[in-house]
Order: structure tokens, then sequence, then C-alpha cells
């Protein structure tokens, strides 16, 4: 087990706690002023105000409200952290994404203090691609294909050991279809223990679909999927059940399109939903609201109303952490804050 200490810490420097990258008032969106050049994709609330973002160059940022802390694990300076999962503000799990061994896994129970590698991927022909927890005990990790279909690992122990699930569990992959690691949203959880994860880069972007993370099935989305960097980027259970899907080109922030669909309780097809053009990476779910984000911007849906743009500033990902706030990450090392 390697050990590391967080080796530079910077504390941003902010008039009157904070500076504002000019975004309109009313947009509802606040961008405080970048403490690292990191790509942040990983975002994890803890609760109020606080929260935990990652990103490329081994940096971890630590928030709450417009401050921000950036934490550099040492010994981890060469790996993106596109998966991040804080399970308070004192326990993180960070996870790195790569082919082979760039795919690691990372934890801290001190608050960003010290880390330790707990665990590495052993498969030279994976890519880890998403993070997520039901609890504090059980958790997935999402990779691409290997041996033709998806790989699912599973955790009871906090993340301490994993255990692929059964391939055969998981439909064989389309030629070239793979999951993106862009904004650790490609895997979900929802109601009743359903378990979801979306893909593209193989014609129609498709949503799997499990209940209590056993025999998946594949579904197809109206987003295309035609080329390596189109698909499904990201996805959500909302309250209800429904499960949203965003996505798009990420070669073409501005491209048109389907980039927004939804599956109702109960359905077993895909809807397109109509939005404001462009690519979006992230989408979050919280009681009547919804939001999704990417490099066209970010866009919002107030008690199953229209979608519209709050603000056209760049992002990767995005967690609501009530109907009227949200915190989102993007390129670097930005951060929003969404007070609706």
């Amino acid at each position: 087990m390697i050990m590391a200490l967080s080796s530079t810490t910077r504390r941003a420097v902010l008039v009157g706690g904070f500076a504002v990258i000019a975004t309109p008032a009313a947009a509802g969106l606040i961008i405080p002023a970048s403490v690292t050049d990191s790509e942040l994709r990983g975002l994890s609330p803890t609760g109020g105000k606080t929260w935990w973002a990652s990103g490329s160059k081994g940096w971890i940022i630590r928030g709450r409200g417009a401050q921000q802390d950036a934490l550099r694990i040492v010994g981890a300076e060469a790996l993106d952290f596109r998966g991040l999962h804080a399970f308070h503000d004192q326990h993180v799990l960070a996870m790195s994404a790569g082919p082979g061994e760039a795919s690691q896994l990372w934890r801290t129970r001190d608050g960003g203090q010290s880390w330790a590698r707990i665990a590495a991927n052993q498969d030279p022909e994976g890519f880890w691609d998403s993070l997520t927890f039901v609890d504090d005990k059980r958790g997935y990790i999402l990779g691409d294909p290997t041996q033709g279909r998806f790989t699912v690992l599973f955790t009871d122990d906090a993340g301490e050991t994993w255990t692929r699930l059964d391939p055969k569990g998981v439909p064989l992959a389309a030629p070239n279809e793979g999951a993106f690691a862009a904004s650790n949203g490609c895997v979900a959880i929802g109601p009743r223990g359903q378990v979801a994860f979306c893909t593209g880069g193989a014609g129609k972007a498709r949503v799997y679909l499990s209940r209590g993370g056993g025999a998946f099935v594949a579904l197809e989305t109206p987003i295309l999927a035609d080329a390596p960097s189109k698909g499904a980027f990201a996805v959500t259970f909302a309250n209800d059940g429904t499960l949203w899907v965003c996505g798009g080109d990420y070669r073409s922030p501005q491209g048109e399109g389907v980039n927004l669909a939804r599956r109702p309780p109960g359905s077993t097809r895909f809807e397109p939903v109509a939005a404001p053009p462009g690519y979006l990476s992230g989408i979050s779910a919280r009681g009547g609201t919804v939001m999704a984000t990417g490099l066209a911007g970010t866009i919002v849906s107030r008690d199953g109303g229209a979608f519209e743009r709050v603000s056209a500033a760049p992002m990767n990902s995005v967690r609501l952490t009530s109907e009227k706030a949200a915190v989102l990450c993007g390129p670097k090392g930005s951060i929003g804050l969404w007070r609706g």
C-alpha cells in the first residue's frame, strides 16, 4: 500500500469571499476564481455547502461554498481522477481513469491530509470510467468492455475489495461501443436497487439497466452515437424513478441533434426531450428539478417545465444538492455554484 500526504495546499485568496467571472447575475450561476488548472470531472457534495471535486494532474479540491482548498496527492501527480465519492467530509474515494494500471482507487480518511492507494486495475485491456455507491458499503465501478462485455465491479466493504459481476449478465457490447469517463456520471443508482450505465460510439447510444446489479438489459436511446466522440455521457434517476440520459458530441460542443432523453418508470423506451442544443456530459435530478451541463453550458428544468439555459460557461459535471442549489465543475479548475 502506498501512503501519501497532500503535498501542496492552495487556498483561494478572493476579494469579498469570491471573485466572479462574468456570468449574468440572472443566471444564478456563480463561478469563483479557479485555484488549479486541473480539468475537473469528479464531483461529490457531502451535505450543506461542502463538496469535493477531482481532476487531472493528481488534483483534489475540497470546498465549502466558494472557498476552495487544492490538494495534490503525492505519487499520483500523473493520474487523472475522473471519479469521486465522498462518504462524508473526512472519508473520500478518488478514482483515476486510464488504460491498465492507470485506473486506480485512492482513499483518505482524514479530510485529505493523507491518501493511500487501495486498488489498481490489473487488466491491461481495462479502463475504468465511473464510480458510484449505493450506501456506505456497497458500490460499483464501471469499466470499458473486456472480453466483449462491459466491466462492472462491485464492493460491499466501502471499496477495500472489488469483484467483477458475472460478465454473462451483461449483454455483448457492440463493435466500438464504450463508456465516457467525462463526468463520473455514466453509471447511476436508482430506486429498488436499480443500476444503469450509458454508452456511445456504436450507432445509437444505449443504456444498460439492471435490478439489483444482476442481469442487465440494453435499451436504445434517441441520442446518436455514430462516431467515437458521440453518444450518451451521463445518466441519473429522478425521485419518481424516471431515468434521464444526456449526451451529444464532445468534438462539436454546439452541435445540433438529440442531447437529452428520458425513460418513464415502467417503460421500456426512451423518449427524446426538447432542450437547448449542444453537448451535455453531466446530469442530476433532485425533487422536481433536473439540471444538465457540458461544454455547451448548463440547462435546467423546474417542476417538469421546459429546459432553459442558465449559463453558457463550459462545465463537465453537476450535482444538485437541493431542488434550488447545485455545484458544478469543469475545465481549467472551474467551479460553479447555482442558486435557482
